[in-house]
């Protein structure tokens, strides 16, 4: 009896090929203890993320779920975080830049989804973790500033090349290294919610700041994040800041990133034509003006000499280019002196379309 019982372990144990069904072939795919190779998360870790009633029933318990319309509300939504995200990327890097006085290099990389472990696993050591309350979500967001990369900002920032420094374990960062990653992170959420704000006002709140991520109540570890990576290169080494948000957070205004920004209000298109206004209103250009041209020969050009003298009548008026865009038209003269233009009006195009398009 008991050389039966083994010889029946065995046989329920492994699946042939003749009589395997899909759940035995699945089980026999992939051994005890392996992760199953996917680009995010499956589907059913998907439904249970944004099942509204999960203590309905047992954990465990399976639970019908539709997968074209669960896949359309995850991936659908990427995009316009592309678009939401490219928004403050550029404003993260000139604060960057202006804090270590160097030029810095901040790349996006695509949106990701991942088990809030599988993150983890990740990220360098050390790696410096700040979390932030946010209010209306009701969860907590989190940036991770790479170790390697705060240090050489550090370095930086007081007058340094911006070498990498020894990225060794700790069991803290020192006042300077605080101070500093706590200027990187607020200034990340700060851009992050002035770029959502058409699609959700946010409020975050510095909630605390650790080396060792087990002391974080982030998320679960099986619960999908929301993966936003920028790449920091300065002197052609760097690392990574990326911000990590609960996929979960993100259903209160599932409806409004799924249309898009088609929900931008009129005040905040106003907003943003000001701002355009002003930018380039403070915008640079260089103005040149020429007095005079004037047709000669070659022979006449080659039979010159030192004394001779053109005969030439000024123009009443001077104009004033932009490269080869005429601007404006005065009249020469001098001023407190200085050879000057006196500005008399602007020069109007003759394509009424030029300044439309």
């Amino acid at each position: 009896m008991a050389e039966d019982h083994t010889k029946s372990g065995v046989h329920k144990g492994a699946a042939s090929p003749g009589n395997a069904s899909p759940g035995n072939a699945s089980k026999a795919s992939a051994p005890k203890g392996a992760h199953p190779a996917r680009p995010d998360i499956s589907n059913a870790e998907v439904e249970a993320l944004l099942d509204k009633n999960p203590a309905a029933a047992p954990p465990g318990t399976p639970q019908p779920y539709d997968l074209v319309a669960r896949d359309k509300i995850v991936r659908g939504r990427m995009p316009v975080l592309d678009r939401l995200n490219e928004r403050w990327v550029a404003e993260f890097e000139r604060k960057l830049a202006d804090l270590i006085r160097q030029p810095v290099d901040v790349a996006l990389q695509e949106v990701q989804l991942a088990p809030y472990a599988d993150w983890l696993a990740t990220l360098a050591v050390p790696t410096s973790f700040n979390a932030y309350a946010v209010k209306q979500w009701q969860r907590n967001a989190l940036i991770a500033v790479d170790g390697k990369l705060l240090f050489m900002l550090v370095d930086s920032y007081y007058g340094g090349a911006g070498k990498p420094a020894s990225t060794a374990a700790r069991d803290a960062l020192t006042p300077t290294e605080q101070r500093l990653n706590r200027t990187i992170a607020d200034a990340l959420v700060e851009h992050f919610r002035r770029a959502f704000a058409p699609v959700a006002a946010l409020d975050f709140q510095h909630a605390q700041t650790e080396i060792d991520a087990s002391y974080l109540t982030m998320a679960t570890s099986s619960e999908t994040v929301v993966v936003t990576r920028v790449e920091v290169t300065l002197n052609e080494a760097g690392g990574a800041v990326t911000l990590v948000v609960p996929l979960t957070s993100f259903e209160p205004v599932r409806d409004k990133l799924s249309e898009g920004l088609k929900t931008v209000s009129a005040e905040t298109r106003q907003r943003w034509r000001q701002s355009l206004r002003t930018q380039l209103e403070n915008a640079q250009i260089d103005l040149c003006s020429v007095f005079l041209e004037m047709e000669v020969s070659v022979r006449e050009l080659l039979k010159m000499q030192p004394g001779d003298v053109l005969p030439i009548e000024m123009p009443k008026t001077a104009t004033l280019k932009s490269g080869s865009k005429q601007l404006l038209r005065g009249k020469f003269g001098r001023s407190r002196g200085y050879n000057a233009v006196s500005v008399l009006e602007a020069v109007k195009s003759n394509n009424p379309e030029e300044f439309t398009r």
